[in-house]
């Protein structure tokens, strides 16, 4: 693994999301051997008047005024407060402007000369030749400018310059591939992975499921992850639970993140529908545990299209049947999960992966296994040096 090496990270998720995304994870494990410094989301998108804006608002502004945090001997955090207008040209200028002085202190402050920038949003090449990085890093996850509430022609400019000048490019999705190689100046598909150590606690007899689920009836239908309109099919539920009465399904995670306030009414309506809201991370394998059948019920757009979902390996590892959606992303592992797009199939899946035993589960566990954190980060490893290597002659 590579080692005595320095990083900031420029992420899109505050680090103390209750679901970890990549950002969080890579930032984390190379944090073991290197000094890290991980900056919170800079807050691309349109905030909305609502109450879960506002109080992220307050949040960023006391986080801000506290200042980096250690999270680890090697790893800090920092929140930066910026206006969250990225539309606007002359706002663009005054955050970039702020922020670039923040980094140069704290780079300073925390020994982070000759960093790696590695970054998961466009408007980082803003920062690029000024903090004295030896390696630029663009890790794609997401169409983010398909995002309802980015501005997208912005952020699609930016991003073409971060393609054209990073040095190295990681996409999470072959669809992402496709979109951004013809740009990029060195691009490699790293689909996305799970932290299979963790989630194979699901098979430890003291993991015990959450009191909150352990009462309903059975089958339980399980989601996690970002409950938004924009990336779940609500119809689709909706006619799932009419269907099934008897049925309960589950749905785990921040409701409305990244869009305007939507119209929950005909899911959160029905009785066997539960939306619990988020979770920490510790007790996803609790969660699982509890779960029939994990499902993937997106919808079909531009921004599911290039997405990967985190979860899928988190569902494999557990054992647990997956039915969902067709996604893209997932067409290279259509054999692992059940497949469906119109209510009608979506239930007749469900039904299959229940009549299917136990014996599919080793299967499972044994693909996500192969998908593992450890692995991917040695991957990562690898190309880093090799990066720097190069840079060095």
């Amino acid at each position: 693994m590579i080692k005595n090496e320095r990083f900031i990270f420029i992420s899109s998720a505050d680090w103390d999301n209750p679901y970890w995304t990549n950002q969080q994870h890579v930032a984390s494990r190379l944090s073991r051997d290197n000094r890290v410094l991980y900056v919170e989301s800079l807050g691309l998108r349109r905030p909305v008047l609502q109450r879960k804006d506002l109080k992220r608002i307050v949040r960023r502004l006391v986080r801000f005024f506290r200042g980096p945090v250690r999270i680890s001997e090697n790893l800090y955090t920092y929140s930066p407060f910026l206006i969250p207008f990225y539309k606007f040209g002359i706002i663009r200028k005054f955050n970039h402007w702020y922020l670039l002085r923040q980094l140069k202190t704290l780079a300073r402050k925390l020994d982070l000369k000759d960093p790696v920038l590695w970054s998961y949003v466009p408007n980082a090449v803003e920062f690029k030749g000024v903090l004295g990085e030896k390696l630029t890093v663009y890790h794609c996850v997401d169409e983010i400018a398909a995002n309802p509430l980015i501005p997208g022609a912005v952020v699609l400019d930016l991003e073409r310059r971060l393609l054209q000048e990073a040095d190295l490019t990681l996409v999470s999705s072959r669809e992402l591939y496709k979109a951004k190689k013809a740009l990029a100046r060195e691009i490699h598909y790293l689909p996305n992975v799970a932290d299979i150590e963790h989630i194979l606690k699901v098979n430890d007899p003291e993991v015990k499921v959450p009191a909150d689920i352990a009462g309903w009836p059975h089958p339980v239908l399980g989601f996690v992850g970002a409950i938004s309109a924009y990336k779940l099919d609500f119809a689709l539920l909706e006619k799932v639970a009419r269907a099934r009465p008897g049925w309960t399904i589950v749905l785990i995670g921040a409701v409305g993140e990244g869009e305007k306030a939507a119209d929950y009414s005909g899911i959160s309506s029905l009785p066997n529908i539960h939306v619990l809201g988020g979770r920490d991370y510790s007790l996803l394998p609790n969660y699982l545990k509890g779960f029939d059948v994990c499902l993937l019920p997106n919808r079909l757009n531009e921004y599911t299209k290039n997405m990967f979902p985190l979860k899928f390996f988190e569902y494999l590892a557990s054992g647990n049947p997956v039915v969902g959606t067709s996604l893209p992303s997932l067409a290279e592992f259509a054999d692992f999960y059940y497949q469906a797009n119109q209510a009608e199939d979506f239930v007749s899946k469900v039904e299959e992966a229940l009549a299917e035993g136990n014996n599919r589960r080793a299967q499972r566990t044994e693909i996500a296994k192969k998908y593992s954190w450890n692995i991917r980060m040695e991957e990562i490893s690898n190309l880093l040096e090799g990066k720097l290597k190069l840079d060095a002659r």
